[in-house]
């Protein structure tokens, strides 16, 4: 085979673009022969594949589950990506939300009512109060258990002058000790 030849066949060869047969005639070329000193660095590229050929890569056993543990990782990773985005959708909607609200309250913060007429302000005032007194002796009539726990600490005030008693003799049963 002519150097030319080999040249257009190596071109094709590493565009992939050859044939089985013509990648045979390129070994044939670079194992059989002289071989041009400027294609020695393709003579080298053919030894190799030559020589990696006979070479049995062993299979590792767990290779299965090797890949089926890279690929729940991927789809691990995707569903985190998808928590992400649900994650940034909610907090675009709870800003929205948010300024939506703002709006809506300081819009109605100018639309104040006044009354001009003084009975219907008097007789609106009376039924707010009236609600606001409701709820507060709601929320009191609870604590009236309290009254209870007064009268029930009350008999213990009197420890309080037995303490003050046994104090002062204390004080007396030192100065005696004294003298």
């Amino acid at each position: 085979m002519k150097t030319n030849g080999v040249k257009i066949l190596l071109q094709k060869y590493y565009d992939g673009l050859t044939s089985s047969r013509e990648e045979s005639d390129l070994e044939e070329y670079f194992l059989n022969g002289q071989v041009d000193p400027e294609l020695e660095a393709d003579k080298l590229h053919f030894l190799a594949v030559a020589a990696m050929r006979d070479v049995e890569i062993p299979v590792p056993d767990d290779l299965e589950a090797s890949v089926l543990n890279t690929l729940k990782e991927a789809q691990k990773d995707r569903v985190h990506g998808h928590r992400r985005i649900m994650y940034l959708a909610f907090s675009v909607a709870a800003g929205l939300l948010m300024m939506v609200s703002t709006f809506i309250f300081l819009s109605r913060q100018n639309q104040t009512q006044y009354i001009s007429d003084p009975k219907i302000a008097y007789a609106e005032s009376r039924e707010a109060l009236e609600m606001v007194s409701k709820f507060f002796n709601e929320g009191t009539s609870q604590l009236s258990g309290l009254s209870r726990i007064n009268q029930a600490v009350e008999p213990l005030q009197k420890l309080n002058s037995l303490d003050k008693a046994a104090k002062s003799l204390s004080i007396l049963g030192k100065l005696q000790n004294q003298k």
